[in-house]
């Protein structure tokens, strides 16, 4: 059975618990390995010394070997203080000296290194120590019964101390290590909801906050974020059904006022009556097209010739700047551009810059349409420009840098700038070296 803990607190606390369940077993076994190791190191060296001391004091004889050891040398292992006891031998084994009668040294065979012996139960250490060449060499053992508890319990700790510290270094950054992967294994479905959040905008306003493997405490944010987000995509949806049915609605009242503004007999006097209406009728087909983009799924998996598009929107708005006295040009439209996206929608984003160029250039001036093979299309005219801070508005909706001119209502910029954020496409503006604005339309090539 799989143990499920939904509680941020229990997983951290089970992590911990399991984090210092391994130290109690690593740091005993530290403990061990370094302790024994440097006993035995600090046994062997204090051995060797003893050797040592006792062969300064062996000497060679015409009658062979002799052994001259202080008063106090001679008590201090005659007494066995400390465990301590020696035994010198021949080459064949025949003992020479001894510290005692029953020395435990007697059980230490001739060979380099600290070994260890048993004897009536207690643990003898014992090193081995030649003095002399051939036949006349000597072996000086020298034995510690390690039942004495404070034979070299100096030395072992302070190695001890200066070199565990290592070991607990290790141990904590192991026990560290466990402690981000805890967080990071509790907190991961969190940051997986970080995640979809950080994604949502406008246009993806159906996401969600995953509420699987959310920690208990956690949860009830994430419900809460996720029933915000219904209200939110609700609110959203209402406003863009509004923006539809009013630019709907609008449309017949309009169409009726045109047809009555156009059975007055003297047409000169409703002149701007006129020109009114056709600014209004061009509001709200742009109203319609935001509408339309923001409420309709679109599929941009197809690839759409750029050269084609732009190519055809020139041809359609060529007689609206002729009639104006302006020119259009195309260029860069000789091969196909392939793109991806809607042929519509890139149709609709060019078509608004071009419309907008026509009607900001001067009289007898050209609208230059240029198409360039990397999925860029730029729109230059030869107006006023753009000032810089106007820039960061121009493509908010129903922003006009003089609105007491009636020119428009602010919206085909933000058509533009919609259409290309739905294609992971980017817009840019930017002023002519001789006057102008060129905007620059760009979208992702097909592969």
């Amino acid at each position: 059975m799989k143990l499920r803990l939904n509680s941020l607190q229990s997983r951290i606390a089970l992590f911990h618990v399991l984090a210092i369940a391994i130290a109690a077993i690593l740091v005993p076994l530290a403990n061990y390995f370094v302790i024994n190791r440097y006993a035995d190191q600090f046994e062997s060296r204090s051995l060797n010394d003893h050797a040592d001391t006792i062969g300064l004091y062996l000497h060679t004889t015409p009658q062979g070997w002799r052994l001259d050891l202080p008063q106090d040398l001679a008590s201090l292992y005659a007494h066995g203080l400390d465990g301590l006891s020696y035994v010198i031998a021949d080459a064949s084994g025949r003992t020479l000296f001894q510290s005692g009668r029953s020395a435990d040294a007697a059980l230490v065979a001739p060979s380099q290194g600290l070994r260890q012996y048993s004897q009536n139960g207690a643990i003898v250490y014992g090193v081995a120590v030649s003095r002399g060449n051939g036949a006349s060499a000597v072996w000086i053992k020298v034995a510690q019964n390690i039942q004495h508890p404070d034979v070299i319990f100096d030395d072992i700790v302070t190695g001890y101390l200066s070199h565990i510290g290592w070991f607990t270094v290790a141990i904590l950054a192991v026990l560290l290590a466990i402690d981000i992967m805890v967080i990071r294994t509790a907190l991961a479905p969190v940051l997986k909801s970080s995640e979809v959040a950080s994604a949502i905008d406008p246009s993806r306003t159906n996401l969600r906050l995953s509420e699987h493997g959310v920690p208990k405490e956690l949860l009830p944010l994430i419900v809460a974020m996720n029933q915000a987000l219904d209200r939110l995509e609700k609110g959203i949806r209402r406003q863009r059904e509004f923006t539809a049915d009013a630019a709907h609605e609008l449309r017949t009242p309009i169409a009726v006022l045109r047809t009555r503004v156009d059975m007055i007999p003297d047409q000169a006097a409703v002149a701007a009556v006129k020109a009114d209406i056709a600014v209004m009728s061009h509001v709200v087909d742009q109203l319609m097209e935001i509408a339309e983009i923001e409420g309709t799924g679109i599929a941009l998996a197809g690839h759409t010739d750029l050269s084609e598009i732009s190519a055809n929107v020139v041809s359609m708005l060529a007689n609206i700047a002729i009639q104006q006295g302006k020119s259009l040009a195309l260029f860069g439209a000789e091969r196909p551009v392939w793109v991806r996206g809607d042929p519509t929608m890139i149709f609709r984003a060019i078509r608004n810059l071009v419309d907008n160029a026509i009607a900001h250039t001067p009289a007898h001036t050209c609208v230059e349409v240029e198409v360039q093979p990397n999925g860029r299309v730029t729109i230059s005219d030869v107006g006023a420009g753009i000032p810089e801070k106007d820039r960061e508005n121009i493509f908010r909706r129903f922003w006009r840098a003089d609105r007491n001119r009636g020119e428009g209502a602010g919206l085909g910029l933000a058509i533009v700038s919609r259409i290309a954020e739905i294609h992971s496409g980017n817009i840019e503006v930017a002023n002519r070296p001789g006057g102008g604005a060129a905007f620059t339309l760009s979208f992702h090539l097909t592969s």
